[in-house]
């Protein structure tokens, strides 16, 4: 995958949230290594990182799952809410059903464990900017449903099947264009396909869409 700046030239706008002062620091540099990313705020608590985003309207949000008080689940579900939200990738040193599925639910965008090279947190990172999911842990299957994807999931899929583009799903869902991204990257990460395409060839598949 190509780990570029955007076309026009700019860096891709980070808040770090995490709190524990080294790592971040250590995450810092490794993301702004090769000068196509730049961190322009760090957080060390879910509030901080809420009031950073509202500040500073970074591209990417990369959020620590496991801060006190106000956890990383909490400030990704509040995100849900602001249709300027950036794209969300959570950090975790766990990889549980729970924390995964809660995390897909609450529509980030990617999901890396802390166990990864930095490099590999930095890829991540440009990827979820370019609109991509990135998943560094499998995506285990809800035992409740055949279905790996939410019932919100299932509308934008199904809104995308039926030829809408972003603008026009987000309009008929009523979320905002960067909220239908990330939830079209859970979708291409849980159904395991790599293209829309491939997501609409599912969808017919299945039967959620008929002609």
């Amino acid at each position: 995958m190509p780990t570029d700046a955007p076309r026009d030239g700019s860096a891709v706008t980070v808040v770090l949230a995490d709190d524990h002062p080294a790592f971040r620091a250590g995450i810092r540099g490794a993301l702004e290594k090769g000068g196509a990313v730049e961190v322009v705020g760090e957080a060390a608590d879910g509030d901080e990182a809420l009031k950073l985003v509202g500040r500073l309207r970074p591209d990417v949000l990369l959020l620590d799952m496991n801060m006190p008080a106000v956890t990383g689940l909490d400030v990704a579900e509040a995100l849900q809410t602001d249709p300027d939200a950036p794209r969300v990738l959570a950090l975790s040193a766990y990889n549980d059903s729970a924390t995964i599925h809660g995390l897909l639910d609450a529509g980030v965008a990617g999901y890396i464990t802390k166990d990864q090279h930095p490099a590999a947190v930095r890829e991540a990172v440009l990827a979820v900017h370019r609109g991509e999911g990135r998943w560094f842990v499998p995506i285990p299957k809800r035992p409740e449903t055949l279905s790996p994807l939410t019932g919100r999931e299932h509308e934008v899929l199904v809104a995308m099947a039926r030829g809408l583009d972003n603008a026009e799903i987000g309009d008929r869902l009523r979320i905002a264009e960067n909220t239908v991204r990330n939830h079209l990257a859970a979708v291409y990460s849980k159904l395991g396909v790599g293209s829309a395409r491939e997501a609409v060839a599912w969808a017919w598949e299945n039967g959620l869409v008929r002609a």
